[in-house]
């Protein structure tokens, strides 16, 4: 919950495996699962998408569900955590299938908290699955008189490396220029990036002829 009570914006989903929510240890060999949990969570943040007073979304696949089963709980964790268990089988995540399983179990267990929010959950599905490591996260935009500034971040698949995009639109012809981008140890880097960049931090500014899929802007309280 914000400080003016309402309800937080999702910040994080974080996939676990195991039997107990306090006890279960990070999902591990599938950084392409986890990539689109990143992804699909900062998405709905430029929506405003609430999970309640809960900023993150804790998924635990076990096997003490059967397979596709998916129930909320209020076990374990601190205050910011709501768990969702989903069901298993025995050989996950070693199975060929492991991220349409961990994919489908992460819509699932946002759909079991907010039902109401169907649409807008589907939506992004689908626009994380098209678009995956090209997607924008858009973490600023500032309007000059002559020109607009978007400085966004994508989220790599690890070890890949995420980066940094610093683009500058011409009010005047709406073409669209963007800098190299600036690699990132991780996705996140970026929120400690973007408020020292300046103007003339954009270099090699170069056309790009067709505008990069972008969230809407990311309000992330870390």
């Amino acid at each position: 919950m914000t400080k003016d009570g309402r309800p937080s914006r999702i910040n994080d989903i974080r996939l676990f495996i195991g039997d107990r929510s306090v006890s279960s240890s990070y999902l591990k060999g599938q950084e392409e699962a986890v990539a689109y949990a990143r992804r699909i969570a900062w998405l709905l943040n430029g929506e405003e998408f609430s999970l309640g007073a809960y900023p993150a979304l804790y998924v635990l696949f076990t096997q003490s569900l059967q397979p596709g089963v998916i129930r909320v709980t209020d076990e374990g964790g601190d205050w910011w955590q709501r768990y969702v268990h989903v069901g298993v089988t025995t050989d996950f995540p070693n199975i060929t299938d492991a991220f349409d399983v961990a994919t489908r179990g992460i819509v699932d267990s946002l759909l079991a908290v907010r039902p109401d929010q169907v649409d807008i959950i589907r939506h992004a599905d689908a626009i994380v699955r098209q678009h995956g490591n090209d997607l924008r996260f858009l973490l600023k935009r500032r309007e000059l008189s002559k020109l607009i500034v978007e400085i966004s971040v994508n989220i790599a698949a690890w070890p890949t490396r995420s980066h940094l995009f610093m683009a500058h639109i011409d009010k005047a012809t709406n073409v669209y220029f963007e800098a190299d981008p600036i690699p990132m140890m991780f996705y996140s880097e970026g929120f400690d990036l973007v408020g020292g960049l300046r103007l003339q931090d954009a270099k090699n500014l170069k056309e790009v002829p067709s505008l990069p899929p972008m969230s809407k802007k990311v309000n992330i309280r870390r």
